[in-house]
């Protein structure tokens, strides 16, 4: 009798384990093109926001950490995050580090999905019009999966070859 509990015990187990597997599958394929475009440009936004109003370092991290990883939201507050009268804030600049790209989310926009992680960028052409120059090349943003949620992993001036020559 007791090794039909034990057998029933660990088919149910196995059971449940197999279940819990396949959820955690189904979540990750229905991560779409338009989720990491939307992902995306959510996580520019929250990070722009930052600079409007001074606030407690635990709520800059509650915010950023919703798109980004642990070691890129760790990043950008110790690379951008200052201490004011009042809290926390961000100053503004054109060449901040690990800031998402000013993406214009229209046909210029790429989005990939490979080996893994999701790719969204935009080639750049040398602009020399306004106060700021741009130089050509890519920019882009990866997004990797961190504990079953999609966020931005890092923001980088390239990506796979494979990708570039589709």
């Amino acid at each position: 009798m007791e090794i039909k509990k034990l057998w029933l015990l660990l088919l149910i187990v196995g059971l449940v384990t197999a279940a819990c597997g396949q959820v955690s599958q189904t979540q990750a394929s229905e991560f779409t093109e338009d989720n990491a475009l939307s992902l995306v440009e959510d996580a520019f936004r929250t990070q722009v926001s930052l600079s409007e109003k001074p606030q407690s370092k635990k709520k800059i991290n509650d915010k950023l950490s919703q798109y980004f990883t642990k070691d890129l939201t760790a990043s950008f507050i110790k690379e951008n995050v200052y201490e004011v009268e009042g809290g926390y804030i961000t100053f503004g600049s054109d060449f901040a580090p690990h800031y998402v790209p000013f993406f214009k989310y229209d046909d210029a926009t790429n989005v990939k999905y490979i080996d893994g992680k999701w790719y969204v960028w935009e080639e750049r052409t040398a602009e020399e019009e306004g106060p700021v120059s741009q130089v050509s090349g890519i920019e882009a943003v990866v997004l990797s999966e961190e504990e079953g949620t999609w966020k931005i992993s890092s923001i980088t001036y390239e990506v796979p070859e494979d990708i570039q020559s589709e």
